[in-house]
């Protein structure tokens, strides 16, 4: 039987760690293992890691169900093979950050993010075949995916599911209005949970 691990939630807290991640998959090297993602996203350079953990295993399938944005859909990006269930959402942006001190320190956090920004851009751009100049592009604009556009655009292999149910995989709670292009239902989704004005 392929063993599981869940990422739900905000990427690098709780569960959701490079450590927690490595451990499974050094428990379970050189055989097939399942990991089901429902993630707004969060920590960036966790994301990364994780990214490079399923990379270095091999033989991971992500499962996406419900949400996979910002850092979340990064991570997946490492594993063999990335299945979306037909109600799921991908999105990819440029990293952000909170930045204080002069305007020197402003300057310097800027091109630490565009640093970061090229360089999640190329682990996109390997996973999707895309140039690096439309992923960027892409990144620029918060792309926002229906699993069904995930698959045309290479972002996933395959597509699971009912395409009808929505509610038969909830998405990750979260203030999907603090994103600057997140599709109208997951806006709707999060002021009728209560969940505007949440904390990330």
């Amino acid at each position: 039987m392929t063993e599981t691990i869940h990422i739900y939630g905000p990427i690098g807290e709780g569960e959701n760690t490079p450590p927690r991640i490595g451990a499974f998959l050094d428990d379970n090297a050189g055989v097939p293992v399942v990991i089901a993602v429902n993630s707004y996203g969060g920590i960036a350079s966790d994301g990364a890691a994780i990214l490079a953990q399923l990379d270095r295993h091999g033989q991971v399938r992500v499962e996406v169900l419900g949400v996979a944005a910002s850092a979340a859909s990064l991570l997946v990006m490492g594993a063999a093979e990335i299945a979306m269930h037909r109600a799921a959402h991908l999105m990819i942006h440029e990293p952000s950050n909170l930045a204080w001190g002069t305007a020197d320190d402003l300057r310097r956090e800027a091109g630490m993010l565009d640093k970061i920004s090229e360089t999640y851009a190329q682990a996109y751009a390997r996973a999707t075949g895309h140039p690096v100049e439309r992923i960027r592009a892409w990144m620029a604009a918060e792309t926002w995916m229906t699993a069904d556009e995930a698959l045309a655009l290479n972002f996933c292999d395959s597509l699971f599911g009912d395409e009808e149910a929505f509610q038969s995989e909830p998405v990750a709670a979260f203030d999907y209005t603090r994103f600057k292009a997140a599709p109208p239902e997951l806006v709707r989704l999060a002021a009728r949970n209560g969940w505007t004005g949440n904390a990330a």
